[in-house]
């Protein structure tokens, strides 16, 4: 973040409540008190509405500006204004748990004056004490198999359940405290008045429903008309629902890949949700999800969650900047995940399997697409929950779940 504060005017740092933001800004800016102002605060907010260009020009340089998308499209122009008269780096850091640009009344942006970081849940890297370099390495064949640690499968499950929001890991909340909070946390997130009319919401119910219903769905391809129907609301609302919950930081959306030789490629996105101890938690899922005798689809599609939102997490800061989707042909080949490099074209990809056991089968389709790329196909890895580190064929290799937090230089 503070790179960003000096390369730009504004920075926005977004993601969802009660996921560090404010502590982060506190923690890296040594900003006084008088430097701090919050949007949650009704009579500040106020202010900012009947008179955003006097507000704005009021503001000590620098200073920070929590739940700034309140204050709507008058706060975010005089910001714009300000900026163009302006140009020092590090003015202003606006802070907010909604995505600023789902509002669609929001016509202006402030594309190329404000730089833009998202805050997830915490990666297991921040819990760890250690700097993931797992994208850093991906695109080196070399590289592989890589450094690779032990995670015996009840830390695994524990994790899954617990997620990453930092109230929940560092108190280390379990059983009914858990389910007190996340039933909380959803409550207070999906119930904000102020929020509503990013997608006209009409009932908080159905909204909680419907996040519910993708939550259940999380690593599947998201078919709206399937999930309005599920939800008993019309195709629309239900896709204003998806809009809003994702600019809420709850769920996010991976896109389809496809290039000129896949031309078969299909386009629905994969809807994931942000982070495994609340889509736990909405589902009802705990430990005898993951026994031998359950059916395993729920604890594989909370694992490939963890796999897809550690690499998102990873995308924030590496310095490789990537493109992440999900390739799927209408003859049922899929991989789980893509990463491209933006400037290079390079890709990588990675099959997630919930297993302690992988063989040559869950890289098939790695080797297929390394076989219609050619060159352009740098890696590919099976993710598995297991401890074996295997050559799976000519740059494919099967690696432990842990290789994702490697902190080698």
């Amino acid at each position: 973040m503070l790179e960003l504060l000096s390369s730009f005017r504004v920075v926005l740092l977004g993601g969802a409540r009660q996921t560090g933001k404010t502590t982060l800004v506190r923690d890296l800016l040594e900003l006084p008190g008088h430097a701090w102002f919050s949007f949650d605060d009704e009579a500040v907010l106020a202010r900012a509405i009947d008179d955003p260009v006097g507000f704005v020009d009021a503001l000590p340089r620098p200073a920070a500006v929590d739940e700034f998308q309140r204050a709507g499209r008058g706060f975010l122009l005089a910001v714009k204004q300000a900026a163009d008269r302006d140009r020092a780096r590090g003015q202003l850091l606006l802070t907010g748990s909604t995505n600023y640009l789902a509002d669609r009344g929001l016509s202006e942006t402030l594309a190329g004056r404000a730089g833009r970081l998202l805050l997830w849940p915490l990666s297991m890297g921040e819990r760890l004490g250690v700097r993931e370099t797992f994208l850093d390495h991906l695109f080196d064949p070399a590289a592989w198999p890589g450094q690779t640690g032990d995670l015996p499968r009840e830390e695994l499950v524990r994790t899954l359940l617990e997620g990453g929001y930092p109230e929940v890991v560092t108190e280390g909340l379990a059983g009914r405290r858990r389910r007190d909070w996340f039933e909380a946390y959803v409550h207070d997130v999906v119930s904000r008045e102020a929020l509503r009319p990013i997608a006209e919401i009409r009932l908080e119910t159905e909204l909680r429903r419907l996040l519910r219903l993708l939550a259940a769905r999380t690593g599947q391809e998201l078919v709206v008309t399937g999930v309005a129907a599920d939800a008993e609301v019309g195709r629309e609302t239900a896709s204003n629902y998806v809009t809003l919950l994702e600019a809420l930081h709850l769920v996010t959306l991976l896109p389809a890949w496809s290039t000129n030789l896949t031309t078969r490629a299909k386009r629905r996105p994969k809807v994931v949700v942000v982070d495994t101890g609340l889509a736990a938690d909405l589902c009802g899922l705990g430990e005898q999800t993951f026994a031998p005798t359950a059916d395993g689809t729920a604890a594989g599609a909370l694992f490939e969650t963890f796999v897809t939102t550690e690499v998102f997490k990873q995308a924030t800061w590496s310095r490789r900047s990537v493109d992440l989707s999900y390739f799927r042909d209408r003859d049922g080949a899929e991989v789980d995940l893509i990463v491209e490099d933006r400037r290079s074209g390079e890709l990588a990809g990675l099959e997630i399997k919930l297993t302690s056991t992988p063989t040559s089968r869950h890289a098939r389709h790695l080797a297929m697409l390394r076989d219609k790329l050619g060159d352009r196909f740098k890696t590919g890895l099976v993710i598995h929950a297991g401890r074996q580190t295997l050559p799976l064929g000519e740059r494919i290799w099967a690696v432990p779940v842990s290789v994702l937090w490697r902190a080698d230089g």
